[in-house]
């Protein structure tokens, strides 16, 4: 009996700090979706939906997450593989969660990713690149793509952003930019994405200048 008080006093701690994981260092208070997130992992704990095993592998992913956060610099290289890895296996973890708890902690995370997205504080207009970037990451954290998919979609996003750096001439800028656009847009229609994400990135890629992959990229599915 004693034991099993300590096993579940430690599955009540690991799950209070959880969602603490997702703060940035600038946040001072937790958001009503990580109060939502905690007071949800304590009763799957209580139910026993979940083991001390899951809760410390969920942690220790969202303190990647949390890291990856910190250190992203403007200018600096893209890096979609480190936070899709990361929520890959918190997915995979949820889905042993047995139910009904499962699917609460499940709809949690997604508000919880969706809330951390950066937001433009700039009055100024957005920059189409981080746009991309931006919506470019939104799919890939609510959709279901192969990590090869993504390995595309990272090396493409810093293809565009070394045409800035390279010092090529106009015309190698130009293929750099076709290519670049044709394998994004490749990759959205061929993996498993959101239909409201799949369509922002492609509006991005229509605003980033000369059209390529074969003839124009397209607004939206027919």
């Amino acid at each position: 009996m004693k034991r099993n008080l300590c096993v579940l006093s430690l599955s009540l701690v690991l799950a209070a700090q959880l969602p603490m994981a997702f703060a940035s260092p600038q946040e001072k208070a937790s958001s009503p979706a990580q109060d939502k997130f905690k007071q949800d992992i304590k009763a799957a704990v209580l139910n026993g939906s979940i083991t001390i095993p899951q809760l410390k592998e969920l942690q220790t992913n969202a303190e990647v997450l949390k890291t990856y956060k910190s250190e992203q610099k403007p200018g600096a290289p893209v890096d979609f593989l480190t936070p899709y890895h990361a929520v890959s296996k918190m997915k995979a973890i949820m889905a042993t969660v047995k139910q009904p708890d499962r699917d609460t902690l499940e709809q949690d995370l997604q508000v919880m990713m969706a809330n951390k997205q950066p937001t433009t504080v700039s009055a100024e207009a957005p920059d189409p690149g981080a746009k991309l970037g931006k919506d470019t990451f939104t799919a890939i954290m609510h959709g279901k793509p192969t990590e090869a998919q993504v390995k595309t979609l990272q090396d493409s996003l810093n293809s565009l952003q070394s045409i800035k750096t390279s010092g090529g001439g106009k015309l190698q800028q130009f293929m750099t930019l076709k290519k670049a656009k044709s394998d994004i847009e490749q990759t959205m229609d061929a993996g498993e994405f959101r239909p409201q994400d799949r369509q922002a990135v492609l509006n991005d890629l229509n605003s980033l200048g000369p059209q390529g992959g074969g003839g124009g990229l397209r607004r939206g599915r027919s």
